[in-house]
């Protein structure tokens, strides 16, 4: 939204509920709001296909909601991390792998995962959910079907969720002709309590039909390795157990204080908020609906969403807030395994309609995709003709005198940072007193000092995450020429937005600063703040030379071997994500990559004595290699094929997406020779710009080879050759 922002919605999870209010605000935006959602999986299942994927109907992608692109799609900010507390007093949620995030306002859609209370049941069986783990499992669990080296599955519970994962286990199983004998071990006399006798007959059925034993009464009160324990002393051997038992919580929601139900659900009003905090609100499988208690089911979930929606908006707003009434009955449809599946409809009265066969199959499938359509088609999104304009209930009393129109602002020295926003954050990052002087002296050093300067533009929206690559990709300058870093100053650009969202903005990216400065040995001076129409940061290095000396792009030599210290393609990744295309696993390999600093990439090329190094950043690998033969007076040859790249790279090329310093990168293939016919999508990333990039060096290829090399990541791509003519010239080799 090209507004300034004033209050924080954090969405913790994604579940149905949240993916659907997150398409609905696209849909209709509010200004002024700044939308985060947090979420340990970047692929949220649809509970309702799991077993269509465990039986082999439907594809991983197909049954997942990809979150990351949803956000990207949405202009929801993306955060990959697991919630571990909350203080709903101090409104901060704390994370595993993370400092914490402040919220004005907060949601919480987590789902459940089945009770494992049970001694042994953590070790020594696996969950089906997170289903990304266990499908994952399963898979393994396939494999060993085939290899013979698996004999027996036993799963544990007698609800709808666990008769359909057994009876799709054995379809699959059966399909790639290894079936292995299947068991049902539940502590109930009854299999699917509630459901009408009909329905209870077809699963019976269908469960003699794939031989599937089935224990009852069968109370584990221990588990070890391949064995159930019963109360009774009975005992059940299988193979693998899979643990599909009644929903448990999880526990760092009671254990914030928040009051929950007897099992740990957090405990909420009609109007979906909890009971003694109006700014927390929960939905789905977490949420106990204290005065309307219904069983954990999706179709909950998903009527919840605009309820939720709505009472978000007005409880920022300050609006009248509507009730959520859940029906008192659903239509549930359960998969038999194979395309065929039973179901039931409560009826007034205490009647029911019961239904089985293909036909019911095909139905709860179109219903299903219908569903998972809305996420996976998304509409285009239209850019606003005009700057949108902000609900002044947004804006705090305190803010509300300031001049808040980034086209009227004062620019120039009027455009800093207000002196408390930034005195605070530094103060409570460092723990120490901020005191700022207009400049800074540095260590009187007998050794030389070298300076380097870098800036880049937010590719991704996330403060912290930004403040760590952009000074990785800072680093890498020093790291490339051989230096050790000294000391840094910063220069950041924030959005406009109110004070205290300003605070919190500057705090998260000085945080991810740090982390990576005080990593690399190197000091924070500290720098200079300003608002403008987006978030960038620069940083001011100074380097000292290390015990190798330095290295420069002008040491290369005929017969080196030329080695890549990271995969190519980051820039077309980004500017994917930009266009809501970035799939979620793409996306965290990309992540994996741009946190991965050259610091031990550089240690190693010193080791083995590298002749020239460069970083591969914004000009591209073909870019930074023609500098470094220009500067050595080399020709060089590049392997294509052996270029390693991200994943999602090639892919995303071959659709013709390229970042927008493409152009200009792609004119230095002047210099270009082609010795045959290449790919040319992967040609094209060769001159794709890097964040993060590899070190790109030269050396002997005597020790091309050597462990330390490859164990810090390098790959070879090419070397050196004698110089042809006056110009540098880089051969392609595909």
């Amino acid at each position: 939204m090209d507004a300034p922002a004033f209050k924080d919605l954090v969405f913790v999870g994604g579940g149905h509920s949240h993916a659907l209010v997150l398409r609905m605000w696209a849909m209709k935006p509010l200004p002024g709001v700044r939308l985060t959602l947090i979420s340990p999986q970047s692929m949220t299942p649809y509970s309702g296909m799991l077993p269509g994927l465990v039986a082999g109907h439907y594809g991983f992608d197909q049954t997942h909601i990809d979150l990351p692109r949803l956000c990207d799609w949405a202009g929801v900010r993306w955060i990959q991390d697991e919630v571990t507390a909350i203080d709903p007093k101090r409104r901060r949620l704390s994370l595993a792998g993370r400092p914490d995030i402040e919220y004005d306002l907060v949601s919480i859609d987590i789902g459940s995962t089945p009770d494992r209370s049970i001694p042994g049941s953590r070790q020594y069986s696996t969950p089906v959910k997170p289903i990304s783990d266990f499908h994952a499992r399963w898979e393994r669990i396939r494999e060993q079907a085939r290899e013979g080296t698996l004999g027996s599955i036993a799963v544990v519970g007698g609800g709808a969720g666990s008769v359909e994962i057994v009876l799709s286990m054995a379809h699959r199983l059966h399909e790639q002709g290894s079936p292995l004998r299947l068991s049902l071990v539940t502590a109930a006399g009854t299999l699917l309590q509630g459901y009408s006798w009909s329905v209870r007959r077809r699963v019976l059925q269908a469960l003699e039909g794939q031989g599937i034993e089935v224990l009852r009464g069968f109370r584990v009160a221990r588990v070890e390795a391949g064995r159930l324990m019963a109360e009774d002393g009975r005992e059940h051997r299988a193979d693998e157990l899979i643990w599909c038992t009644q929903a448990g919580a999880a526990e760092w929601i009671a254990a914030s204080g928040l009051r929950c139900d007897a099992r740990g659900f957090l405990s909420v009003r009609p109007t979906l908020q909890a009971l003694e905090h109006d700014d927390l609100f929960a939905a789905g499988d977490i949420a106990d609906m204290v005065r309307t208690p219904r069983p954990k089911a999706g179709v909950y979930a998903v009527r919840q969403a605009p309820v939720l929606f709505h009472n978000l908006r007005a409880r920022l707003l300050g609006e009248p807030l509507r009730d959520y009434r859940p029906q008192d009955g659903f239509l549930s449809l359960l998969a038999l395994g194979g395309k065929t599946a039973t179901g039931m409809k409560p009826l007034p009265g205490g009647l029911s309609l019961s239904v089985s066969g293909d036909w019911v199959w095909r139905w709860k499938d179109r219903i299903d995709r219908r569903f998972m359509r809305q996420f996976h088609e998304l509409p285009p999104m239209t850019m606003p003709r005009c700057r949108a304009e902000v609900d002044p209930r947004l804006i705090d009393a305190e803010e509300r005198e300031q001049e808040h129109d980034p086209a009227v602002r004062c620019a120039g020295c009027g455009g800093k940072i207000g002196a408390d926003v930034l005195r605070q954050v530094v103060q409570s990052i460092s723990g120490q007193a901020y005191r700022p002087e207009d400049a800074v002296a540095l260590d009187d050093r007998p050794q030389r000092l070298f300076q380097s300067v870098d800036a880049i533009r937010a590719p991704l929206d996330d403060p912290w995450l930004f403040g760590r690559i952009a000074t990785l990709h800072a680093l890498g300058d020093l790291q490339a020429s051989g230096l050790r870093p000294h000391s840094a100053q910063v220069l950041v650009s924030l959005p406009h937005a109110g004070e205290r969202l300003q605070r919190r903005e500057l705090g998260a990216l000085m945080r991810g600063v740090l982390k990576e400065l005080d990593a690399a040995g190197c000091r924070f001076l500290g720098g200079h703040s300003a608002e403008g129409t987006e978030l960038s940061l620069g940083l001011a290095l100074q380097g000292v030379e290390g015990e190798g000396g330095w290295l420069a792009q002008s040491g290369m030599r005929p017969g080196d071997r030329l080695l890549l210290g990271k995969p190519l393609g980051s820039g077309v990744l980004l500017a994917a994500a930009m266009k809501a295309r970035l799939s979620g696993r793409w996306r965290e390999r990309l992540i994996e990559g741009l946190l991965r600093s050259n610091a031990s990439a550089a240690d190693a090329l010193q080791a083995v004595g590298a002749h020239a190094c460069t970083d591969v950043t914004g000009f591209g690998l073909f870019g930074h290699l023609l500098e470094m033969c220009q500067a050595s007076g080399c020709d060089a040859v590049l392997r294509l094929e052996g270029v390693p790249l991200y994943p999602g790279a090639l892919e995303l090329s071959r659709q013709g997406l390229r970042s927008s310093l493409y152009p200009h990168n792609r004119r230095a293939d002047r210099a270009m020779v082609m010795d045959a016919a290449g790919d040319e999508d992967r040609l094209a990333l060769l001159f794709d710009p890097q964040t993060c990039g590899g070190l790109l060096a030269a050396v002997p290829a005597a020790v091309a080879e050597a462990p330390a090399l490859a164990e810090a990541g390098f790959v070879t791509v090419g070397e050196v050759l004698p110089a042809s003519g006056a110009e540098p010239l880089i051969r392609i080799q595909s």
